[in-house]
């Protein structure tokens, strides 16, 4: 165990953060060694290709209202802390200090074995301890990659799993095909516990029937349980009007979240359809605490607007799909700015992502695009995009520092312009200036 906390922080960042080793044993080792802290409480497992962060944010306004809840989030917006949250205020310093002192001795063992734990595996870990500390009902957890291999997937004592959509991203790691990520993605489902499916074009439904199957646990369809239309909407927030869901008392009701975005309406749907399961166990919440606790759901840096006049908005797409939604979304909130307006893209990505396809799907609804490099091991090279953005026959402007282009687009933009940040959380980051 250390009390040094220059020592417990330099533990965790020397662990790899990006090669990372398939397979469960780390972390089962890692909770054993902690006497499996995170059976003292239930958890409702998210994976998926987007969406996950959106969901989350809806269950914990909802739940927190009659629980004490965990929320482990990957990738943090700002700094390690926001991985790590108990009733809406992130882990302090301190525990992180104390836990990583538990996870010391564990650690080094492992590596004497040549089986040295990830960055996101202790990271995990660290949560599930943090959470029995703090004693929560419930905790929420975000798979970081995948789902069956991934380090969440062992953690607390299941009430449902749930797979927001599936679209191609890390197929280095997934597969190449919408097959092969559904089966990584299926591979998160509990035995004899539901399975929340969101609605996604792409569902290969007979993958998760099958991973279902196997495991002895309902497979329960968002598009068949929930069904909701948007009302209207605006930079603030979106307000749909439920025509079916599971849950009594909510027809006929509107719904606003108070998250920004027409796209959150699946995200909603299949927040709804987990809350309808849940509800069959011992959760009972009146139709007025979920009005309440969806207002309240909070997801910063997703369609979020940080300055007006001109608007500057932030959005974490980081893939084509999330890019085509944010095409999509942009379209259709421009007619809320004055008739002259131009929309502005300050766009950088990571490697392992598709950066022809996001820009793609993304320069038909932009006027001017400003390339620029974050300052990562996993970040796309200035030069690569500007091949990339050849390669479309995008016109463009190249500056090295994201601080530098979200400054220059700024300056260049009139007062009824937007200018969107995109294409990473990492560079959205640089946007909002929190801490890395």
């Amino acid at each position: 165990m250390t009390k040094n906390p220059e020592k417990a922080f330099e533990l965790l960042h020397s662990l790899p953060k990006y090669d990372v080793q398939p397979g469960l044993e780390r972390i089962e080792y890692l909770l054993d060694k902690l006497e499996n802290p995170d059976r003292n409480y239930r958890s409702i497992h998210v994976a998926g290709s987007n969406g996950k962060g959106s969901v989350v944010a809806m269950l914990s306004g909802v739940t927190g209202q009659n629980y004490r809840v965990g929320e482990f989030l990957s990738p943090p917006l700002r700094g390690f802390s926001d991985r790590i949250i108990v009733d809406g205020n992130p882990i302090d310093k301190a525990s992180i200090i104390e836990g990583l002192g538990e996870l010391a001795e564990p650690i080094r063992r492992l590596r004497e074995r040549d089986n040295e734990p990830s960055f996101f595996e202790a990271s995990t870990a660290l949560a599930a301890w943090y959470f029995d500390r703090e004693k929560v009902d419930l905790a929420l957890l975000e798979a970081g990659l995948g789902g069956r291999y991934d380090a969440t997937n062992p953690v607390g004592e299941p009430v449902l799993s749930a797979v927001t959509s599936v679209d191609l991203e890390h197929q280095n790691i997934l597969g190449d095909s919408i097959e092969e990520i559904a089966r990584e993605l299926a591979g998160i489902a509990k035995k004899n516990r539901p399975l929340v499916v969101g609605p996604s074009k792409n569902l290969p439904e007979r993958i998760f029937r099958e991973e279902c199957r196997d495991k002895g646990c309902k497979l329960v369809r968002a598009e068949e349980k929930t069904e909701v239309r948007i009302r209207d909407f605006d930079w603030h927030g979106s307000r749909f009007e439920v025509q079916k869901a599971p849950i009594r008392g909510l027809e006929s009701e509107t719904l606003e979240t108070g998250l920004a975005g027409t796209y959150q309406e699946r995200n909603l749907r299949t927040a709804l359809t987990i809350l309808g399961e849940f509800l069959d166990t011992e959760f009972s919440p009146e139709p007025g605490q979920i009005k309440t606790g969806l207002k309240n759901a909070d997801w910063p840096g997703r369609f979020q607007l940080l300055e007006e006049n001109p608007h500057l908005l932030v959005d974490g797409a980081h893939n084509e799909a999330a890019a085509s939604l944010l095409a999509e979304e942009l379209k259709r909130y421009l007619p809320l700015r004055p008739r002259e307006a131009r929309i502005k893209l300050v766009f950088s990505g990571l490697k392992d992502k598709d950066i022809k396809g996001m820009l793609s799907a993304l320069n038909p609804v932009v006027d001017e695009i400003y390339l620029t490099e974050l300052d990562l091991p996993r970040a796309v090279p200035l030069v690569a995009l500007e091949r990339w953005a050849n390669q479309i026959g995008l016109s463009y402007n190249a500056v090295r520092s994201p601080a530098k282009a979200i400054r220059i687009a700024k300056k260049d933009a009139k007062m009824e312009d937007l200018i969107c940040v995109t294409g990473s959380l990492y560079l959205v980051r640089e946007a909002i200036g929190s801490e890395s």
